[in-house]
């Protein structure tokens, strides 16, 4: 049964389990590598045995969080007393051989912002005004009265930043600033962090958006951005997980743009589809549903078959559908 739990339902099944799994969605983001690290750091500091997961590796943007050496990938079935999903909003965003490894664990937690949730596991939280999980397990940890160190505060502050565009996003609220001020209060040096997330790229990830930006295409009036990234291109670039992060703001800021889309095209053929808004009125989350995907209004994803082509042109004509 599922139960539609408070942050202080939370606390107290947490605090009552011993061994705990913590994991978020794959290809996680700055927002799912954060919230994971700020919450196993804070149930380790509590006592508990925890096991930090995901299918991937951090990407090499995020390693210099503190514990972010801790993350692994279950390669077998693991026994404990509770699993936290983190910034997942499907089952299906974390992959299939994870949930066979973590059967035998009795109560999932399901922690999440996102508005296209499907409310899977037992308890649930989900609040689609947070823009970021990380603000959502510093409120958990707030309400439960846990204590936060300088560690704990890094990964929570990049949570929230990367998920709010630097706190640039409309969902940041004053909420928002003010957790994150609380969170340099900690003790956590801004400029240090800011610097190591937003101004330490290898070449490659600036010789990826060079070569993209060449590409790029404006339809409908330039209302509309894209560009998108072949597989060939990944493999002669060497792109690492991360590598593109960005992008899409970058075209997005071009002023004559509403809607932004990133299609990307991964090994096993889908097209990954990412894809940013600027006004309510043109939400990309309504047409990423169309094609099984989700997130929030102005930023939401959805994953297709290929061709990469193909694709792009189904995409872009629903995009038209909104923009008129």
């Amino acid at each position: 049964m599922v139960v539609e739990a408070t942050l202080s339902d939370l606390a107290a099944r947490i605090e009552a389990a011993r061994t705990i799994v913590v994991v978020s969605h794959d290809r996680p983001d700055g927002d799912a590598i954060g919230s994971s690290l700020a919450l196993g750091l804070i149930l380790e500091k509590l006592g508990k045995q925890i096991t930090i997961a995901n299918r991937d590796p951090v990407p090499e943007s995020l390693a210099f969080l503190p514990g972010s050496g801790r993350i692994t990938r279950l390669t077998a079935p693991v026994e404990a007393d509770l699993l936290i999903v983190l910034d997942a909003a499907g089952q299906d965003r974390i992959e299939a051989a994870f949930w066979d490894h973590v059967a035998a664990i009795p109560v999932i937690l399901n922690l999440d912002h996102h508005i296209s949730n499907t409310r899977f596991g037992h308890l649930v939280h989900i609040d689609d005004r947070a823009p970021a999980t990380g603000q959502l397990v510093f409120e958990l940890a707030r309400t439960a009265g846990w204590p936060l160190d300088a560690a704990i505060g890094e990964n929570l502050l990049v949570a929230i930043s990367t998920d709010t565009g630097s706190f640039r996003y409309p969902s940041t609220t004053a909420e928002t600033m003010r957790i994150a001020g609380a969170i340099l209060d900690l003790g956590v040096d801004v400029g240090l962090v800011n610097q190591r997330l937003y101004e330490s790229y290898p070449l490659r990830r600036v010789e990826a958006l060079r070569r993209l930006l060449q590409g790029m295409r404006l339809d409908f009036g330039g209302r509309c951005a894209s560009v998108k990234l072949p597989l060939a291109l990944t493999r002669e670039l060497d792109l690492q997980l991360g590598d593109t992060e960005g992008v899409i703001d970058v075209i997005r800021a071009i002023d004559t743009v509403q809607i932004a889309v990133f299609f990307e095209e991964l090994p096993d053929g889908k097209i990954r589809i990412s894809s940013r808004a600027k006004e309510v009125r043109y939400g990309v989350g309504a047409i990423c549903a169309q094609f099984g995907g989700g997130g929030h209004t102005l930023a939401a994803g959805a994953r297709m078959a290929g061709p990469l082509e193909v694709a792009e042109e189904r995409f872009l004509a629903a995009v038209a559908g909104v923009l008129g």
